[in-house]
């Protein structure tokens, strides 16, 4: 306590070069604090009111058929209950939206089509959120479950604004829906919204239900699924590596009866993949009896042993009926097929299977979903055929950052999948840039920082040498009456500690002030993609406790290692000679 109350005397007996060397610090702390916390107000803005919207914390996207626009999963019951049960997520929210071409009052844009589920509550939070990033000017939400209006439909101002319509006007939209038919339909602007971020102000709300009847889905069907989990950043990634094991599929089949010219038998159909290797390695497992595997691989190719043949009384080039029960439906499903090839001998899968191309199988099994959708394939020994029949779908690898990411959504179209493809990831990594982006804004911000307190300290060093060149003296006589070199030495060291702690403490309030200051200033920037780093058309900052406080503690440090020489050096001096220095 004796050496704080000298430190701190000392301080006091100084006042004006303490306080300008303390004032340096404190902008040198201040410029870190709105830095830091502009950089982190960045971040916090692209993924929690952007990518949270677009993407949500973690995303389960599924394509059909290779095209990476069209997000469907057949079996939205159990897409739902693979995700069900973990703990760190709050809400999973499907995600059905489509690009459509709008025609307004003598104008035409794109926008996308959004379906919301609004019938769903919100918690205050939630709710706080909502309308941070999606301000109405006019309607409400609740105004798009209106059965009165034909399609309610909520659009940004900026969007309303390119197809020159205003509230209760009329838009006409043209598209393709989930199963290739082109579309047209009408919707009424009921509410009309202002928006910060660029990215979603070509977004046209509609309700969720109403969504996925225009564009195709059926009830048991969904589009891609959006979860907001707690403490994303610890918890996104883990969350994303569990689900991406739950999602690892099955074989895909159909249990079904089959009539041909000489009856009726019950078989397992099971697809098998047409690309050129499984080629290769199916021919050389098959023999056969009639018909051509050439025709087999074909788009409607179907491949049946000899013994199911000849008890259904067909061959190669005769027709056969397919028929099955149907998970959604309740009525059987019925398809007619021309019998391929027959296989005399060889490695084939079982006595009562099909093998059908997967072009065909996948268009059968996903245009209506058999019952046993979703169980385990009885006939799992399936030996050299394992790699070689269809999946229920394909899951595709976890990636980690922006570029792998967008080789893997490459391969969909190069591999040309005729499975739905299923995909898990983290909007931390489909938008890792953003990252890289804060990265690099921190990185350049401590860099110049640290080049300002380079100079700052080398006022400490300064002041500290004029400090015990003046007091001398008093060294020598607190030597004398018995104090040690080691005290001596931390009563200097004390001293910069003190003022670099209030200095910090002083730039953070300084900091505050000045964010404040700007937080006040409206900024507009209509149309300019710098706009979606505004919030409420303002600069937006985000301080945190940790940030600060390690950013203050690194400068702390800084100081009184700086200190640490000059201070050790004047603890060195003799009583004597210290009691005999004139200066």
């Amino acid at each position: 306590m004796l050496l704080i109350r000298l430190s701190m005397r000392n301080l006091l007996r100084q006042k004006r070069r303490n306080l300008l060397l303390g004032s340096a610090i404190a902008i040198g702390v201040a410029i870190l604090v709105v830095s830091n916390s502009f950089s982190n107000g960045i971040s916090d803005i692209m993924f929690n009111r952007i990518m949270r919207y677009v993407t949500g914390h973690v995303a389960v996207r599924f394509n059909e058929r290779g095209g990476v626009m069209r997000e469907i999963f057949r079996d939205r019951a159990r897409a739902l209950e693979l995700i069900k049960g973990d703990p760190v997520i709050e809400e999973a929210d499907e995600g059905v939206a489509m690009f459509t071409r709008a025609i307004g009052n003598g104008r035409s844009e794109n926008i996308i089509l959004i379906g919301v589920d609004t019938r769903k509550g919100l918690s205050a939070e939630g709710q706080r959120e909502v309308e941070k990033s999606f301000r109405l000017v006019e309607g409400a939400w609740k105004d798009v479950e209106d059965l009165s209006i034909e399609n309610p439909v909520i659009v940004s101002v900026e969007k309303a604004r390119g197809l020159n319509v205003k509230m209760h006007d009329t838009l006409r939209v043209r598209f393709r829906n989930m199963f290739g038919q082109d579309q047209a339909v009408r919707l009424t602007v009921v509410g009309l919204m202002k928006n910060d971020n660029i990215f979603m102000q070509p977004a046209v709300f509609l309700e969720q239900a109403r969504a996925k009847e225009i564009f195709g889905y059926r009830p048991w069907e969904t589009g891609s699924l959006s979860l907001k989990i707690r403490d994303p950043q610890k918890n996104a990634a883990a969350l994303a590596d569990r689900l991406h094991d739950k999602f690892k599929p099955g074989t895909a089949f159909i249990n079904a009866s089959v009539h041909g010219l000489g009856g009726r038998r019950s078989v397992t159909v099971l697809g098998f993949r047409s690309d050129e290797d499984s080629r290769k390695k199916i021919t050389g497992m098959l023999k056969l009896a009639s018909g051509s595997l050439e025709k087999a691989f074909r788009k409607d190719g179907l491949i049946l042993p000899a013994g199911l043949a000849r008890n259904l009384g067909v061959t190669a080039g005769d027709r056969i009926t397919l028929r099955y029960e149907r998970k959604f439906e309740k009525s059987p499903k019925e398809a007619a097929y021309t019998v391929s090839a027959v296989c005399a001998s060889g490695d084939y899968p079982g006595a009562s299977v099909i093998l059908m191309s997967d072009p065909a199988f996948y268009d059968l099994y996903y245009g209506d979903l058999p019952a046993a959708a979703g169980q385990a394939y009885a006939g799992d020994k399936l030996g050299g055929w394992s790699g070689l029949v269809s999946p229920e779908w394909v899951l595709l690898k976890r990636t980690y950052n922006t570029d792998d990411y967008k080789k893997k959504y490459q391969e969909i179209s190069q591999n040309k999948w005729k499975a739905t493809t299923i995909d898990v990831s983290t909007m931390y990594e489909t938008a890792s840039d953003i990252l890289k982006l804060e990265y690099v804004l921190k990185l350049i911000t401590i860099s110049a920082v640290l080049v300002l307190f380079f100079i700052i300290l080398l006022g400490v060093v300064n002041t500290l040498r004029m400090t015990i060149r003046e007091r001398t003296r008093e060294i020598g006589t607190v030597r004398a009456i018995g104090m040690q070199r080691s005290e001596v030495r931390d009563m200097f060291i004390l001293e910069t500690f003190f003022l670099t702690l209030f200095a910090s403490a002083a730039g953070i309030l300084l900091g505050f002030a000045v964010m404040g200051g700007l937080t006040l200033v409206p900024i507009t920037m209509q149309d300019n993609p710098l706009g979606m780093l505004l919030v409420e058309g303002r600069l937006y900052f985000l301080p945190t406790f940790a940030g600060i406080a390690g950013n203050v503690l690194l400068i702390i440090a800084i100081a009184v290692a700086t200190a640490w020489f000059p201070a050790r050096r004047a603890a060195g001096l003799s009583p004597a000679k210290a009691l005999g220095h004139f200066g």
